[in-house]
C-alpha cells in the first residue's frame, strides 16, 4: 500500500507510514509496531468485527420475533412495544453485556470481545450497534488523518443500531414526533445511537446532514439530556448559521455551561459586526462565559493536544481541564473566526491597566462575583508567602465549604474596608487548598478582565444576597399593582366582581369567569385561584409556563378578598427557586418566585384567628433560598400560636435551629407532615434536635397523622413518643433515600422500635418504614400480631418471603395497600392479590402498582373496588380539611 507522512498508531512517531491492507484505519511504520498492535487485539477488529457484523446483518434481515422468547414486564417504565409484545429475553441479556462493557478501559480488546458477544446473543440489540459505532469512532485511533474513515465505519454501526430500535418499536419512525424521554432508561440506546450518528456524519464532513440529525434529536428528548445542543450550537457557528444559533441560544441558558456561553461570544461577535448587535452585548456574553470558565481565553489560538493520560481523567465545571478539553474540542470554530479570539484577549487589560482601583477590586469581592487575581499572598497569619493566582470572594455564601460547621469566617470582613489595610479573598480554586489568603493592594499584579466585572456585576441576578432573594423594586412593584386591582374589576369585560385572581406572566390579575379567563386558561397548567373558595391553592409545579409567581400577591389578595378563606395550599418547584436549575418557561425566560418575609408574616397575622390548615410544600434543595424568603423561616413562628389549626405540612423546609421549627408547631394539630426537613448549616438533624424535637411532639396530644421522613427517629425515641399519643393512626418513618452504605446514621429504626408502635399504637391504619433496612419480618410479624386494623403497609426494604406475604395478607383482613423493594419473586405477590380475592393492591419500588393477568370477574371489581379507595385517601392526604386521610372510607 502506498505510504504517507503521518504517525503511527503504536510509537507515535511522525515519518512514512502504511495503512493496515484490511482496514485502512490505523497507520504504522513498519512491521514490528504492526505485529506489537495484532497481537494487542487489532486482530479483532480487523478479523473478527467484520464476520460478526456481516452474520449478525444477515439475521436482522431474518429477525422473526417468534425466534425468540418474551416475558412479560408490566407497563411501567417501559417502551410501548415491550408493554404490547413482552420483553425479548436475550435483548434483557444482551444489554447487561452491553452495560459492563460500559465500565471497560476505552479500546480495550476485552470490551470489544464482550460487544459482540452481545450482537452475537441478540443481533438486533440497539445498545450493543451503538457501542460498536463509537468503538470505531473514539476508541480505535487517537490519530487525526484517520477520523473521517473512521466516522465512516462508524456511520454503518450507528445505522443498523437505529434500524434494529425501529425494527423493535415501530413507533420510532423516521418521522416520529412524540418526544422520547429520556428518564425512561429504556429510550436511551436508541437516544445515544442517533447522537453517536449526528457526530459521525459531523466527523465524516456531512455538516449538513449532522446538524439536520441533532435537529431531530432535540425534538425526541427535549430536555436535552446529551448535551445536543453545545454541537448544534457550534456547528450552526461553524457554518455561518447564525440565526440557527441564535434561535437554539432562546430556549438554552448559556450561564454556567462553558461550550454555551463560548459559543454565544462568537455569536454576539458575528452579531455585532453585522450590526444586528451592540458591543456591549458581545462584553456581556464575553463576562458570562468567564464566570463560567475564566482559563478558556489564554488557552485560545494555541498549539493545545490532549495528552494519553489525560483524555479519560475527571473534570469539574470551571476548572483548568476543562478549559482544555473546550478548546480542543473548538478548534475548528474558533479557527473560522479568528478575530473573535483576538478581541477576546483585547479584552483582558484594556489600555493596559492591570487591576481595578482598591475600592472597586473590594465591591467586587464582597458581591459575591468570583474573580482571578494574581498577587503575593499569605496565610491569615502573614505566613507562607507566594506569588500565585486565586480564584475567590469574600462573599459568605459563595465561598465553597461555607456550610461546614468548620468553617472559618474572619470578623474583619464584618467592618468596612479600610484603604490600604490587607484584602481577604477566599481561595475557591480546587487545584489549591480552599482556604483564605490575605494580600495588599500594593501586592496584586493583575487582575484579568477587570472592567468587564465592573461594567455587568451590578446587574447579574446570580450575584445577589441570595439565588433566590427578589429585589425590593419588584416586591414595591408587585404591592403596587396589587394595589391598583383592589377593585376586583374583571382584566378582560371590566365587570367589577372579580372572581377569579390569576397569577400570569405580566401581573397578577382578577376574572369575572372563567369564560374571561379562556387566553390565560391555555397556559400549561395556569397558576389560579377562586376568591369564594375556602383555599388558597397555588401550585407552581415544573410544567407550569407561567415564569413569575408572586406569593405575595396571592397573599396580599387573600387576606383581602378571600372571605371564606380557612386553607393554605401551596407547592413550589425548584425551577422556581434554584437560579442554576436549566428549566425555562414558556417564552425562554428563566422562572422565579416572589416572596417577601414581611409579606408572608403580615398574611399569618392578618389570617391567623381563621386558618385550619396549612399546607406549604416545597421541592428538594430549596432550603437555603427559603430561609432567605422567610427571615431564616421566621415569618412562619405565628402559625405556632394560631387556635384553630389543625393540619399543618412544611416539607422540605429548612431551619436555622430546632428551637425555630418547634415554635411554628400549635399544640392544637391533628396532622403534621414534615418530610425531609433539614436542620442547621450542615442540614443534618443531631442527637439532641432529635431529643428536642421530641419533646415538643409529646404535647401534641391531639396528633391523628404524623409523617417524619429522614428526622432520625429512634427505637429510643419511639419510646419516649408514641405513650403520649394514643390517637395516631396513619404513621410515617421512612428514612432517608439513597445508597445504605453512605447514609448509616439516618437507619436508625429496627424491630424493637416496630414492636414499640405494635405495643402503643393497635389503631393504626397507615405505616411507612420505607428506606429503613435494619427492620426484619421478626419486627412485621410483631406488628400485624397487634394492630389488625392496617390498611396501608410500606415495608420498604425488609425482605419478605412468600410465606411471610401470605402470613401478612392472612392476619390483615382490612390491607388494602403493601408496598416492597425486597421480595423472593413477582408470583409470590401476584398470589397474594389472588388469595385475597383482589382485595390487596401490590406496588414495587422497582416498577410501581402490580398489575396481575387473569383474575377472575370478581376479584377484578375487588382490585378496581381497593384501588378507588386508595385513591380517594390519596386524596384526602392533601385534603386541607382532613386530617385522617381514611376517614370515610372505613
Amino acid at each position: 500500500m502506498a505510504t504517507n507522512s503521518a504517525r503511527c498508531q503504536v510509537c507515535h512517531r511522525e515519518g512514512r507510514v502504511s495503512a493496515c491492507s484490511q482496514c485502512s484505519l490505523v497507520n504504522y511504520c513498519g512491521r514490528e509496531c504492526q505485529s506489537t498492535d495484532w497481537k494487542a487485539g487489532h486482530k479483532i477488529l480487523c478479523s473478527k468485527v467484520p464476520k460478526a457484523v456481516k452474520k449478525a446483518e444477515e439475521k436482522i434481515a431474518s429477525f422473526q420475533l417468534s425466534d425468540y422468547t418474551t416475558r412479560n414486564v408490566g407497563e411501567i417504565m417501559v417502551t410501548e412495544a415491550v408493554a404490547l409484545r413482552g420483553e425479548i429475553v436475550n435483548e434483557h441479556e444482551a444489554q447487561d453485556m452491553c452495560w459492563n462493557a460500559m465500565d471497560m478501559s476505552p479500546g480495550s480488546p476485552a470490551k470489544l470481545r464482550l460487544i459482540l458477544r452481545a450482537l452475537e446473543l441478540f443481533p438486533l440489540s440497539t445498545e450493543a450497534w451503538g457501542m460498536l459505532g463509537h468503538f470505531y469512532q473514539y476508541e480505535v485511533t487517537k490519530l487525526e488523518d484517520k477520523k473521517k474513515r473512521t466516522a465512516e465505519a462508524a456511520l454503518a454501526m450507528y445505522d443498523n443500531a437505529i434500524l434494529c430500535a425501529r425494527m423493535l418499536n415501530p413507533t420510532w419512525s423516521e418521522d416520529r414526533s412524540n418526544e422520547l424521554p429520556w428518564g425512561e432508561i429504556e429510550n436511551r440506546p436508541y437516544l445515544r445511537s442517533l447522537l453517536g450518528r449526528a457526530t459521525a456524519l459531523k466527523d465524516a464532513g456531512k455538516r449538513k446532514e449532522a446538524i439536520a440529525q441533532a435537529k431531530k434529536l432535540l425534538r425526541l428528548n427535549p430536555n436535552d439530556n446529551q448535551g445536543v445542543r453545545k454541537l448544534l450550537c457550534t456547528w450552526f457557528l461553524e457554518a455561518g448559521d447564525s440565526e440557527g444559533c441564535t434561535n437554539l441560544m432562546r430556549k438554552f441558558k448559556t450561564d454556567h455551561d462553558t461550550s454555551m456561553a463560548y459559543a454565544d461570544v462568537v455569536l454576539q461577535y458575528a452579531l455585532w459586526r453585522k450590526d444586528d448587535a451592540v458591543e456591549n452585548d458581545a462584553k456581556q456574553a464575553l463576562y458570562t462565559a468567564i464566570k463560567a470558565n475564566p482559563f478558556v481565553p489564554d488557552l485560545l489560538g494555541g498549539n493545545i493536544e490532549k495528552d494519553d493520560d489525560e483524555e479519560d481523567s475527571y473534570y469539574s465545571p470551571g476548572d483548568r481541564k476543562e478549559a482544555r478539553n473546550y478548546v480542543i474540542g473548538s478548534k475548528k470554530l474558533w479557527g473560522r473566526y479568528p478575530e473573535v479570539s483576538d478581541w477576546v484577549k483585547s479584552q483582558k487589560f484594556p489600555n493596559d491597566i492591570k487591576k481595578p482601583s482598591e475600592s472597586d477590586l473590594v465591591d467586587l469581592l464582597k458581591s459575591g462575583t468570583e474573580i482571578q487575581i494574581r498577587c503575593i499572598n499569605t496565610d491569615l497569619d502573614g505566613h507562607d508567602r507566594k506569588e500565585s493566582t486565586l480564584t475567590g470572594t469574600q462573599k459568605r455564601s459563595k465561598c465553597i465549604g461555607c456550610a461546614l460547621e468548620t468553617f472559618h469566617w474572619p470578623r474583619q470582613l464584618n467592618r468596612p474596608h479600610e484603604i490600604s489595610t490587607d484584602i481577604l479573598v477566599h481561595n475557591n480554586d480546587f487545584h489549591q487548598e480552599v482556604k483564605w489568603r490575605k494580600t495588599l493592594y500594593t501586592n496584586i499584579l493583575e487582575v484579568p478582565y477587570w472592567e468587564l466585572y465592573l461594567q455587568f456585576y451590578m446587574d447579574d441576578p446570580d450575584d445577589s444576597d441570595s439565588p433566590a432573594a427578589i429585589p425590593s423594586p419588584m416586591i414595591a412593584g408587585h404591592a403596587k399593582r396589587v394595589e391598583l386591582s383592589s377593585s376586583l374589576s374583571c382584566k378582560i369585560c371590566s365587570s367589577p366582581h372579580g372572581r377569579f385572581c390569576a397569577l400570569d406572566h405580566d401581573g397578577t390579575w382578577f376574572y369575572c369567569s372563567k369564560a374571561c379567563m379562556k387566553d390565560f386558561l391555555e397556559e400549561s397548567e395556569p397558576t389560579f385561584f377562586d376568591l369564594q373558595s375556602q383555599t388558597l391553592e397555588v401550585h407552581a409545579s415544573r410544567e407550569c409556563s407561567i415564569n413569575t409567581i408572586s406569593l405575595d400577591d396571592a397573599f396580599c389578595v387573600a387576606w383581602q378578598h378571600m372571605p371564606n378563606l380557612n386553607s393554605v395550599d401551596i407547592f413550589i418547584d425548584q425551577s422556581y427557586v434554584l437560579r442554576r436549575d436549566y428549566n425555562y418557561g414558556s417564552d425562554g425566560g428563566a422562572k422565579k418566585l416572589l416572596l417577601s418575609p414581611s409579606v408572608l408574616d403580615l398574611f399569618l397575622e392578618k389570617t391567623k384567628s381563621h386558618l385550619v390548615s396549612f399546607s406549604f410544600r416545597l421541592d428538594d434543595c430549596c432550603w437555603e433560598e427559603f430561609k432567605q424568603m422567610t427571615d431564616r423561616c421566621r415569618s412562619l413562628l405565628p402559625l405556632g400560636t394560631m387556635p384553630n389549626l389543625k393540619k399543618l405540612d412544611l416539607s422540605n423546609f429548612g431551619f436555622d435551629d430546632m428551637e425555630t421549627l418547634i415554635s411554628c408547631l400549635s399544640t392544637q394539630l391533628q396532622a403534621l407532615t414534615l418530610n425531609y426537613v433539614m436542620i442547621g448549616p450542615v442540614l443534618e438533624w443531631t442527637s439532641l434536635d432529635v431529643n428536642v424535637f421530641v419533646a415538643k411532639l409529646s404535647q401534641l396530644k391531639h396528633l391523628v397523622s404524623l409523617s417524619l421522613a429522614n428526622t432520625k427517629m429512634t427505637d429510643h425515641h419511639l419510646k419516649e413518643l408514641l405513650p403520649r399519643l394514643k390517637s395516631i393512626r396513619c404513621l410515617n418513618l421512612s428514612g432517608k433515600f439513597g445508597n445504605f452504605d453512605d447514609f448509616n446514621g439516618h437507619w436508625q429504626l429496627t424491630d424493637v422500635g416496630l414492636k414499640v408502635i405494635a405495643d402503643n399504637c393497635p389503631n393504626i391504619l397507615s405505616l411507612s418504614v420505607d428506606d429503613q433496612p435494619k427492620i426484619t419480618y421478626h419486627g412485621i410479624r410483631s406488628l400485624i400480631q397487634k394492630c389488625h386494623g392496617i390498611m396501608e403497609l410500606d415495608l420498604g426494604y425488609a425482605h419478605v418471603n412468600r410465606q411471610q406475604i401470605e402470613e401478612i395478607t392472612s392476619t390483615l383482613k382490612n390491607l388494602l395497600l403493601l408496598r416492597v423493594s425486597a421480595y423472593d419473586s413477582q408470583h409470590s405477590l401476584e398470589n397474594a392479590v389472588r388469595v385475597t380475592e383482589g382485595r390487596l393492591v401490590v406496588c414495587m419500588a422497582s416498577s410501581g402498582c402490580l398489575t396481575v393477568k387473569n383474575l377472575s370477574p370478581e376479584q377484578k371489581r375487588n382490585q378496581d373496588d381497593s384501588m378507588a379507595k386508595l385513591e380517594k385517601a390519596r386524596r384526602q392526604w392533601y385534603d386541607p380539611m382532613i386530617c385522617n386521610k381514611w376517614d370515610g372510607i372505613i
